[in-house]
């Protein structure tokens, strides 16, 4: 398992299961839309270490999704959407990764954007 394969199955399983809003893929062209909801995929790599067990390296890190929608609208749209993010990550297993208790941040407005963002540790072994 590569940290190539990793963020396939990441990308997979959001792609999969994801129609509700475009999709920001980190390192990919992207144009916000101008008044209507978007999220953000960011795969942020953690610390590795040796596992007593077998003597495999396991791989930490966070599923970052960034929730973003249209100020003054709100927060309805955001928390809906957060709860959807987390059923699709939460304590689940897909592939080879396994996925830790999701975590909701607010992280509030800017000029154009109300933000939630939902982490959720993960980890790998090879």
């Amino acid at each position: 398992m590569s940290f190539e394969n990793e963020r396939t199955e990441i990308e997979n399983r959001l792609q999969a299961n994801w129609i509700d809003t475009p999709v920001s893929w980190e390192n990919i062209t992207f144009s916000e839309p101008n008044n209507s909801a978007w999220i953000r995929l960011n795969i942020l790599n953690g610390a590795t270490e040796y596992r007593a067990i077998n003597y495999k390296k396991r791989y930490n890190g966070i599923i970052n999704v960034q929730i973003f929608v249209p100020i003054k609208t709100g927060t309805t749209v955001a928390r809906q959407y957060s709860d959807i993010i987390c059923s699709l990550f939460d304590s689940v297993i897909f592939d080879t990764v396994v996925c830790d208790t999701s975590s909701v941040t607010i992280v509030g407005s800017d000029a154009k954007w109300y933000q939630i963002n939902v982490d959720t540790p993960y980890w790998r072994d090879s």
